[in-house]
């Protein structure tokens, strides 16, 4: 699923997106013909009271950590469904050579046949750990991560559509050009070139118009999320490619105006509100242009699977290898306490262009609070890969 950069969102990450008005073309009438890829609806998510413990302090241990360690926390009922998550991963795991490195570096060498054994001691004592949490300490390791963890948050965003240009919908969402091979790195036209001039419209590479250009302009920086149509249905995209410029953040463009007194996303999306003459100008000034393509039941991760909320984390690979289960800890944003500690149990299924070293980037859901997290969180904590014993 993930974005080119860290949290902060506007202020400095990104995803991948586009503007302009389209007709409808051959291509486009043959998109309407295939049946719509939808995100799967969600039940209802579960009112937890989540807990609020002692803060989290990058100088505690293992056992402190999960004395203090709670499935709410991660918006879980119990630890049980944690199995999801862990099945996900040896899915992945499991089609690499055992005898191979997963990671080698400086006080760490794991190979695939652990993070495959671990990955399956969890899976056993899953059912154990609601009453018996110290089977954490017991079965595994705890290799600290050295000089802790700079977090972030991410979210999955939902967006006004329409699968035809019409009135109010008039920003294409477009699928990646030809000129741009699928993964690689190759230099395109810039956002303005793409916006002003409509290179690419009436191309048939319009997936959608969206209502909002500030919306599609934020999907980019998240990299993927769902297009609400007026009939109701959802349909998830996904990154599909970018077009080889740099990202320069909305919140950096406005700072540099003047035009900001915090920053955050809330104070720039009721800017763009009350000064809609001026929208085109400053999303223009980021060069960099995100590309979609239809999902399947929900944003997906680096390897392949949905994400999960909480659960899934975006590292660098070459320091925290995929497969990888992490305990986490950081104080997060909350709107009515200031902030609250999470503790969690996370695994590694998910990249971003600015996750490196020692950056972890939280998947927060999509909902309000997943905004809110994903858009202010921005804290250092623990962190240890767990390995079992």
């Amino acid at each position: 699923m993930h974005r080119t950069s860290p949290s902060s969102q506007a202020s400095g990450k990104q995803k991948n997106k586009s503007f302009g008005r389209a007709v409808l073309s051959w291509a486009l009438v043959g998109l309407l013909t295939l049946p719509l890829v939808a995100c799967s609806a969600k039940k209802p998510e579960p009112q937890l009271e989540f807990p609020v413990g002692p803060a989290v302090s990058l100088q505690e241990g293992p056992d402190y950590f999960v004395q203090n360690l709670h499935s709410a926390s991660q918006g879980m009922r119990s630890w049980s469904e944690l199995a999801v998550s862990v099945n996900k991963s040896l899915r992945y795991v499991k089609t690499k050579p055992a005898s191979g490195t997963a990671i080698r570096r400086p006080g760490l060498h794991v190979t695939w046949g652990e993070l495959r054994n671990t990955l399956e001691r969890l899976q056993q004592i899953i059912p154990r750990l609601d009453k018996e949490p110290g089977l954490l300490l017991a079965n595994f390791k705890w290799v600290k991560v050295p000089n802790g963890i700079k977090y972030s948050g991410y979210y999955s965003p939902e967006v006004k559509a329409s699968l035809t240009p019409k009135k109010g919908y008039e920003q294409a969402i477009y699928r990646l050009p030809p000129e741009i091979p699928a993964g690689k790195h190759k230099k395109f036209a810039d956002r303005r070139t793409i916006e002003e001039k409509q290179i690419l419209a009436n191309r048939g590479l319009e997936l959608a118009w969206a209502k909002d250009p500030v919306d599609v302009f934020f999907l980019e920086i998240q990299g993927s999320g769902c297009l609400l149509l007026e009939d109701g249905r959802k349909i998830c995209v996904n990154y599909a490619g970018q077009n080889g410029h740099k990202y320069k953040s909305s919140g950096r463009i406005m700072r540099e105006k003047g035009l900001l007194k915090r920053g955050d996303i809330f104070e720039q999306r009721q800017w763009f509100k009350d000064n809609p003459d001026r929208v085109r100008e400053i999303l223009n000034d980021n060069p960099s242009y995100v590309f979609f393509k239809l999902g399947g039941n929900g944003p997906t991760g680096a390897m392949g699977a949905i994400v999960d909320d909480w659960r899934t984390l975006a590292t660098d690979r070459s320091f925290i290898p995929l497969g990888s289960i992490v305990a986490y800890g950081v104080n997060i944003p909350d709107p009515s306490k200031g902030q609250v500690p999470l503790r969690g149990i996370g695994f590694a299924q998910d990249v971003g262009g600015a996750i490196k070293r020692n950056r972890i980037d939280i998947y927060c859901g999509s909902n309000d609070r997943a905004n809110y997290v994903a858009s202010f969180l921005d804290a250092k904590g623990p962190a240890w890969i767990l390995l079992a014993k």
